[in-house]
């Protein structure tokens, strides 16, 4: 069975990680090395920024503590980025 990737959420994705990593003024090593150090385990943003696989919310979340940002921060841009993501608003009869 094929793993269900949505396009537009991975982009999205791809780009609020290297806004924020440009942010810090670090490249892609910097960031990896910085993870890999303090937390002791395997990362690869790169795999993050070509928006080319699923990413785990566990994932996610170090790369937030490593921006110093929220989970549900780092998702609002998420969402800022592309609207179409956003939930679809119920209208009330």
């Amino acid at each position: 069975m094929t793993q269900y990737k949505n396009e537009r959420l991975l982009k999205a994705i791809s780009l609020v990680s290297k806004e924020y990593r440009e942010l810090r003024n670090a490249n892609q090593l910097e960031v990896n090395n910085d993870i890999k150090e303090s937390k002791k385990v395997a990362f690869h943003i790169g795999r993050i920024e070509t928006a080319k696989n699923n990413v785990s919310i566990s994932t996610l979340q170090l790369l937030c503590e490593y921006f110093e940002i929220s989970l549900s921060d780092f998702m609002k841009r998420v969402e800022e980025i592309d609207e179409s993501l956003k939930p679809k608003q119920k209208m009330n009869a």
